[in-house]
């Protein structure tokens, strides 16, 4: 097994990048390969998107003395809009906020170039500086919103569904949680208002949507595509008591 994300020239676009990431996730290579960065790179995000939602690398720096580091990745169907927000806490105070957004409405299409092909694919992508008074409400906004609780053991988030999933590392202690729509936990999270307000993407939030029809039994379903067979990425994660406990669709 290897991660290596090179291949044939292909023609770029849309539909093909979908089936790209879908056969990744037909591999296993989702699953096995490790995020240790650079997931502005279309070939990375296929290839480490679970490690990326899990924080694995995050979970790799969260020692005692290290700084801060939140990643909320908000998940509004995943063929649809994926939004992801880094804020690393910086030595002269405050942080800094990278927003990115992935989706029909944050891809790049117009920025076509043969020198790099995959330009169109990147994330859509903001840096905002936050100073103390913003991060201080951030982090009380998680504490409201239940992020440094334990998470929902045993929660399947399905690829077609509404969730937020966070990796937190505060004063060295390493947190992951999860929040799928609809329920209480999720109309209580209070972090998403503050995450938006800097966010400088441009792009509008795609709101919470109820998943699709059926798409609750499929979530607890060990699949790849649904009946319709239709284009993108289909899978279904599982929440552990600190972090992702697998995927039940490969």
């Amino acid at each position: 097994m290897t991660c290596s994300t090179k291949g044939a020239a292909r023609p770029v676009t849309r539909r093909w990048y979908l089936q790209v990431l879908a056969l990744a996730l037909a591999a296993g290579g989702l699953a096995a390969c490790t995020y240790r960065g650079d997931i502005d790179n279309p070939a990375t995000l296929k290839a480490t998107w679970f490690s990326y939602l899990n924080g694995d690398d995050i979970r790799q720096r969260c020692v005692e003395g290290a700084p801060d580091a939140f990643r909320l990745v908000y998940n509004a169907d995943y063929n649809e809009q994926l939004r992801s927000y880094e804020v690393v806490e910086q030595a002269a105070g405050g942080a800094r906020l990278t927003a990115r957004v992935q989706g029909p409405s944050g891809l790049q299409v117009s920025r076509l170039d043969l020198r790099d092909p995959l330009a169109w694919a990147r994330w859509t992508t903001s840096e905002t500086a936050l100073d103390a008074e913003d991060l201080a409400r951030l982090t009380a906004a998680l504490e409201r919103s239940g992020a440094f609780r334990p998470a929902p053991s045993g929660l399947n988030l399905y690829s077609e569904e509404t969730y937020w999933v966070s990796s937190l590392c505060r004063d060295g202690a390493f947190s992951f949680n999860a929040w799928l729509f609809p329920s209480e936990r999720f109309a209580e999270i209070a972090f998403a208002e503050v995450l938006f307000a800097h966010d400088g993407t441009e792009v509008a939030v795609r709101p919470p949507k109820d998943a699709p029809p059926g798409a609750r039994a499929r979530a607890t379903v060990p699949q790849r595509r649904d009946a319709s067979d239709k284009t993108g990425s289909f899978f279904t994660l599982r929440v552990g008591e600190n972090g992702l406990a697998g995927n039940l669709a490969l």
